[in-house]
């Protein structure tokens, strides 16, 4: 054996060289076999000198055979860590996380009994003998365990939670936590939300990793998480939208709600999932509308406040008309009852009064325009259409800007303010008439 182990260490050291090697002495071996059969053939005519001979090629060729082997086997080594327990070997792994995998299983159910026992090296092995991680533990428990039994090992989503000797009744409390489960959710899919696994192993009797039964079914109870699915009908609000429309009656930053919006109703139908009566998941199905939403509409205002006449500027009211006197904005004399008498109409008057602008409140044509015997003094009177007319009375004399006929638009000029006719003080008087009756003209001012 010495020698073969000299050749062993000297092919061994030859590195990548072996495989030149064997197939150099293959070659010779072919050569060396067919010369020592014609060799015999020719030249030896006794049976005694044949076996002879026959027996120095067979040593010859065995020697070379274990040659060959030694090297090809050689060849085929990786690097490995060999796990022993005391001075016996119980397997080879490939890397170093492999080992402390092993280790640790074992550990796991052995405790730290004799692990002063285990102990490592690092060495080379032919791939073939290589074992896995699980492969090595069960060996160590086998040779550290006393009065191993078998058990089945209990996990909750890959966590551990103990070990049982019955797999049988391990199943059946598994089986009876799924049969209440359906029992509470008679209408639902019930199922467990994690998974259960039993996995067959060997534990010392007395580890304290065992749970009895009446524990097993505690741990299950207050671990495990039931998730159930079933069909939910539910009324919901569909919410209205909202729709905006411009509108000249309103100034520029107002706005109105024109008409309320209202929320539909929706029958739904879902699919809603529970763990432990926790939603988890919830899906619409199908919906119907039973009461379809009323859309919102407001209105934007986009009516400028002011109007721009060139040499002045006309004030926009909020309401039909604009205000019928440049920078003048008291009114004096409000529509109604007064100690003169009933008043039709309102006097607009302020400081230097006299003599200020009198626009048209809306475009129109000018249908009376001069002197009135009837106390208005110089007036001017425009129709607005649909019998919407205004009248403009008491203004300076020579004043008037315009005559019957006439087409003025919003915010013309017309007249002066003045103090003509039944007046005491320089005032506008301004009347609105529709259909011939006169109104309070608050409301076309904006002024309610």
């Amino acid at each position: 054996m010495s020698f073969l182990n000299f050749l062993f260490d000297a092919v061994s050291d030859l590195g990548k060289m072996p495989k030149l090697i064997i197939t150099a002495l293959f070659k010779k071996l072919i050569k060396l076999v067919t010369g020592l059969l014609k060799f015999i053939r020719e030249s030896f005519s006794s049976a005694g000198a044949f076996f002879k001979r026959a027996i120095v090629g067979v040593l010859v060729v065995a020697l070379l055979s274990g040659i060959i082997y030694i090297a090809a086997s050689n060849s085929n080594r990786v690097d490995a860590i060999c796990i022993k327990v005391g001075d016996k070997t119980v397997g080879f792994v490939n890397s170093q996380t492999e080992a402390d995998a092993a280790k640790a299983y074992a550990l796991k159910i052995l405790g730290t009994k004799d692990f002063a026992l285990i102990n490592e090296s690092q060495v080379k092995v032919q791939a073939h003998k290589l074992k896995t991680a699980t492969s090595i533990s069960d060996r160590i428990i086998n040779e550290l365990g006393e009065d191993l039994i078998p058990v089945y090992e209990v996990y909750i989503d890959n966590e551990f939670i103990g070990a049982v000797v019955d797999g049988q009744k391990a199943r059946e409390s598994i089986d009876g936590i799924y049969s209440l489960a359906q029992k509470l959710y008679p209408n639902a899919t019930a199922s467990f939300s994690q998974s259960i696994k039993l996995i067959q192993t060997q534990y010392p009797a007395d580890s304290q990793k065992i749970l009895s039964q009446s524990e097993l079914e505690t741990t299950l109870s207050n671990k495990v998480k039931i998730l159930y699915a079933q069909c939910e009908k539910t009324y919901a609000a569909t919410p209205f939208e909202t729709v905006e429309v411009q509108t000249n009656k309103l100034f520029m930053g107002d706005s109105r709600i024109r008409r309320a919006g209202v929320n539909g109703t929706e029958y739904n139908i879902n699919l809603v999932a529970y763990i432990d009566n926790q939603k988890a998941y919830s899906s619409k199905l199908m919906s119907f509308d039973v009461q379809p939403p009323v859309t919102q509409i407001v209105e934007r205002g986009i009516r400028s406040t002011s109007l721009s006449m060139g040499s002045y500027t006309v004030f926009q009211t909020t309401g039909m008309f604009c205000w019928p006197v440049v920078d003048l904005y008291v009114v004096t004399s409000p529509y109604g009852s007064r100690s003169l008498g009933y008043h039709r109409g309102i006097d607009i008057s302020g400081a230097n009064a006299s003599g200020k602008l009198v626009v048209a409140g809306a475009s129109g044509t000018v249908t009376e325009a001069g002197w009135s015997t009837g106390g208005y003094g110089n007036y001017v009177k425009i129709s607005h259409g649909n019998g919407v007319e205004t009248l403009y009375a008491h203004m300076l004399d020579d004043s008037l800007m315009v005559n019957v006929g006439d087409v003025v638009q919003k915010g013309q000029t017309i007249g002066r303010v003045g103090n003509t006719g039944y007046s005491f003080g320089a005032h506008l008087h301004f009347e609105v008439r529709v259909n011939g009756n006169r109104l309070d003209p608050a409301p076309f001012l904006g002024l309610q």
